[in-house]
Parts: C-alpha cells; sequence; structure tokens
C-alpha cells in the first residue's frame, strides 16, 4: 500500500509495478501485464502507463472526496467503481457500446449498475490531458445525485450533471458552472425550446437519445440550471432550494418550478434569454469544509492472465455485447480451469440470458472452486428462489433445507458487500415471505431504502413487510410517497390497492 501525490511515478516504480518491457501495441491486448490499482472509492485495472493511472485516480477520488465534504450526510454510499482504463483509443474501440451495429463514436463512457458501477475510458498520451473527464464526471455526478432520481425533472439531472461536468479543486475551494463551450456554440445558432418543452422531455423522448451530448436538450438545460444556480437574478437563485421541497411534497414538476420561483414558465424563459445574450456566465465558487488532500492511498498488484480475460469480458456483458463476452470468460475457462472467475462470468452471462438452469449450474461451480464475488452468492440465491415461484410469479414457504440455503448465500453476498442494496432487498423479501423473522425483514428492507433511496418500490415491499407484521400504521407511512402525484403510476395503483386492503382489514376507530 503507497499513499502518495497522484503524480507522483517513484512510489511506483520503488516497488516494481513500472511499465513492463516490451509491453506495445503489438501485443494482443488481453496478453499484456495489467494490473489493478485500488483507491479508497475505485477499483482500475490497465494495462496503461502507471503514471497515467495515478493521475486519473487521484482526479477521480478529489472528485469524489470534494462531493462527500459538500453533501456531508445526504452523500449516498455505493459499491466500489470499476474503472477499465485502456492505454489508447484504438485498443478501448472492441470495448465500446455498439450504435446501429458499429461500436459508438465515444472516448469515455459511465455504465451504472445496481452491483457495480463501471467506468471506461482512454488514457491519454504521454503529453496531453484527461480531456475526456467532463464525460466521466457528468455520468458520476447522475451516481452521486441519484436519491434526486425519483424527483427531479429530466432537464434538472442532465443540467446538474453538466454543471458539474466542469469540476475542478485548488484543494479547499471548488469550482464548478464553468461555461461549456459546445453548448454556447449551439445556443448562438439554435433556438431555445420553449419551457414547457423542456419539461414534457423522459427518457424515450427523441431529444433526449441525441448522441454525445450535442443536442438543445442537453444545451438548455445546462443553460437553465446554471442560471438558477449562479445566474445574475438574485430572487432565483434564492428561491430555486424551494423546487427540490416541492416536489417532495409530491407537486408536479412545473407546479413546483413556478410555485417555488413565484412565477411563470414565461417570465423564466424572457430571464433566460435575456442571461444567454447577455453572455456572462461566472463559475460557482464552493468553499470545503476541509482541505481537500492532494494525494491519495493505492494498492497496486499485477493480476492474472485469468483475471483479465475475465474483466474483459465481464466489461463486455455490462454494455450488453454478450456474445463477445462469451468468447473472453470461455478463453478464461481455457486457461485455468480450477479458477471460479470463468464459471462466475458464464453464470452471469446464463443468468442475463435468462437460462436459470445454466446460470445456476455455473454458479455453483465457481462457489464450489472458492468465489470470493458478492454478486456470484446474490445471482445464485436469486436464481435458485426465482425457480421456486409460480407461473404468476408469486412465492410460498420454503423448506427448511432449501430456505437456509437461499438465506446462507445471500448472507454470505452482504458479508462481501454490505453497501448491496438489491442483496439487503431480496433477503428482507425472503425473510417477509418464510415469515419465521419479520422483524428481520423489515431490518433488511430498511437498510435496501437507505442504500438505494432512488428505488421506490423497495419501499412497496417494505410496507408490505410492515403489515404482515401487524404494523398498519407503518405501512401506510411508508407508502406515503408512493402516492404523491409525481410517483411512478404503476407503483402508485400497487400502493393505493395496498392502502385500500389495510384499510379493510385495519379501519380506523
Amino acid at each position: 500500500m503507497i499513499r502518495c501525490p497522484f503524480w507522483v511515478l517513484a512510489g511506483l516504480l520503488a516497488v516494481g509495478v513500472g511499465t513492463a518491457p516490451g509491453q506495445t501495441n503489438d501485443v494482443p491486448l488481453a496478453q499484456r501485464r495489467w494490473l489493478e490499482t485500488r483507491t479508497t472509492h475505485f477499483n482500475i485495472y490497465s494495462c496503461g502507463a502507471p503514471q497515467d493511472v495515478y493521475k486519473l485516480a487521484g482526479r477521480l477520488e478529489q472528485f469524489c472526496e470534494a462531493y462527500t465534504l459538500l453533501a456531508g450526510a445526504q452523500a449516498v454510499a455505493s459499491p466500489p467503481i470499476v474503472v477499465m482504463a485502456f492505454p489508447d483509443h484504438e485498443s478501448l474501440k472492441p470495448f465500446l457500446p455498439l450504435y446501429q451495429g458499429q461500436p459508438a463514436n465515444l472516448a469515455a463512457f459511465f455504465n451504472r449498475g445496481s452491483d457495480e458501477n463501471l467506468i471506461v475510458l482512454a488514457l491519454p498520451g504521454a503529453n496531453t490531458a484527461f480531456t475526456e473527464m467532463d464525460v466521466i464526471f457528468h455520468e458520476y455526478t447522475h451516481l452521486l445525485f441519484r436519491h434526486n432520481d425519483q424527483l427531479w425533472p429530466l432537464w434538472l439531472k442532465e443540467g446538474m450533471a453538466e454543471v458539474y461536468s466542469t469540476f475542478e479543486t485548488t484543494g479547499v475551494q471548488v469550482r464548478i458552472g464553468s461555461p461549456i463551450e459546445h453548448h454556447l456554440r449551439l445556443l448562438a445558432h439554435q433556438p431555445l425550446m420553449p419551457l414547457a418543452e423542456l419539461f414534457s422531455v423522459v427518457h424515450d423522448s427523441p431529444q433526449y437519445n441525441e448522441r454525445n451530448r450535442q443536442g438543445i436538450f442537453y444545451a438548455e438545460s445546462w443553460l437553465l440550471t446554471d442560471f438558477l444556480m449562479a445566474g445574475d437574478n438574485p430572487g432565483f437563485k434564492a428561491r430555486f432550494g424551494q423546487f427540490r421541497e416541492l416536489l417532495v411534497r409530491g407537486q408536479l414538476p412545473v407546479q413546483a418550478f413556478t410555485n417555488a420561483l413565484l412565477t411563470t414558465l414565461p417570465a423564466v424563459e424572457a430571464e433566460l434569454h435575456r442571461y444567454l445574450q447577455r453572455g456572462v456566465f461566472s463559475p460557482i465558487e464552493l468553499s470545503l469544509p476541509a482541505y481537500l488532500s492532494s494525494s491519495i492511498t493505492v494498492n497496486t498488484r499485477v493480476i492474472t492472465p485469468v483475471e483479465t480475460w475475465f474483466r474483459l469480458g465481464d466489461e463486455l456483458l455490462r454494455i450488453n455485447r454478450p456474445d463477445a463476452a462469451e468468447r473472453y470468460f470461455t478463453q478464461a475457462q481455457k486457461l485455468a480451469p480450477a479458477s471460479p472467475l470463468p464459471y462466475e462470468g458464464l453464470g452471469l452471462l446464463a443468468a442475463e440470458r435468462g437460462k436459470s438452469d445454466e446460470a445456476v449450474r455455473y454458479l455453483k461451480e465457481a462457489l464450489e472452486r472458492g468465489s470470493t464475488s458478492f454478486l456470484a452468492h446474490y445471482i445464485y440465491a436469486e436464481e435458485k428462489y426465482r425457480r421456486t415461484a409460480d407461473s404468476q410469479d408469486r412465492y410460498g414457504r420454503l423448506k427448511n433445507d432449501e430456505a437456509a440455503e437461499i438465506r446462507d448465500e445471500l448472507q454470505k453476498s452482504i458479508v462481501l458487500m454490505p453497501n448491496f442494496g438489491p442483496a439487503h432487498e431480496l433477503l428482507g423479501f425472503f425473510e417477509m415471505v418464510q415469515g419465521d423473522s419479520l422483524t428481520t425483514a423489515e431490518q433488511h428492507l430498511q437498510l435496501a431504502i437507505q442504500l438505494e433511496p432512488e428505488n421506490p418500490a423497495y419501499r412497496f415491499t417494505l410496507a408490505q413487510a410492515q403489515l404482515r407484521n401487524r404494523n398498519p400504521d407503518a405501512a401506510r407511512r411508508t407508502l406515503e410517497p408512493l402516492l404523491l402525484p409525481n410517483a411512478d403510476a404503476k407503483l402508485r395503483a400497487h400502493a393505493g390497492e395496498l392502502i385500500k386492503e389495510i384499510g379493510r382489514d385495519y379501519p380506523a376507530h
């Protein structure tokens, strides 16, 4: 383990993990010497120059530390983030998501998952900067602000991510909200969308699916968010914080927005046009409550060939390229048939393809070979449990031996990764159905909600457990956020049905 400034290479060279001789582009990527570099929040895998990996690790840790200092108790925990740092863009191409059958035109991307969040990028050359870190900071902001996912309209989520994508630090201060030139160029030639139209954009809208965040939706979302956070209308800036509070109370976005700002959408539109034409965009300077360290603690090791093949296959699986992933897992199996890693990969691949029997078989092989993967334990338990449901996806109490195996695997997953929300949720649901320990079920479900506040379905499961535990008042309180007008329509309907059921079974006195 080393603690040193992130721009210093000497520490790495001292422990013998410098660039290996002969590590050139002539050597196939999977056959190069790959290193794992672990920091507090990131596990970085790369066959690139160690000094570039250190520089990357430093910037990512600074962003994470700055956010934690600013957010305080509002910071939400997540499993470590895996970073695949390819040595150059050419080696990255085969590991990019496909767009119309071809590798997408990306230099970096962020893939978010409930079990693992993945950053994939190409390291810069020796004399170039991390020019694509704005992409990473943008996507990382979505992860850090995910507790607002069910509240914020899409324009605010994207606008906030763009504001934070310009992150810089001086150690005692953070600067965000610097002007984004490609947005300003577009806004100089393309008219703004009416705000009513901007508010109506959702995930399947054409405006949201423009590639590389270059379209008018992203540009105007950034402009409006920047205006409300850092603009020259002091009244709007002072009242902007009320917007989220009104959303929490259940007001729909347009209603909450106009009520918070005490004005109409056309009035805000006029002010936004004036702000754009004035052309003065001042960054936001935020003072940190503690000094932002310029050094990081790292633990670096050379990974084995089977780990390299597994990591590359896992990256492909996570970007929906299962056939390519299978080739890497199969090659890993040939290289090291006694290792649990190839079986983990093949098991996860089978689960992704909906082949439950195959998934259970491969994952059981992985666990018998000593797998220490929290995900392998979780998916094995999930697939075993899923096979006990009836044709309508209903679950009943299991016999002791069968229940003990599923419970044991979920508990092992949680021991290996205590902050993994889905394992807590599934164990809570499982214990609720078994009925032996409803208090334990509630505890796991409450923790799942704390870990993944952006997943409102967990609240519905908790309310069911509270109801089975004969606590209707607690169940009503748990369901209240799901009944608000801005909640998911399907979940709101289910919550309404459960409230009616509570009213029938526990009538008010």
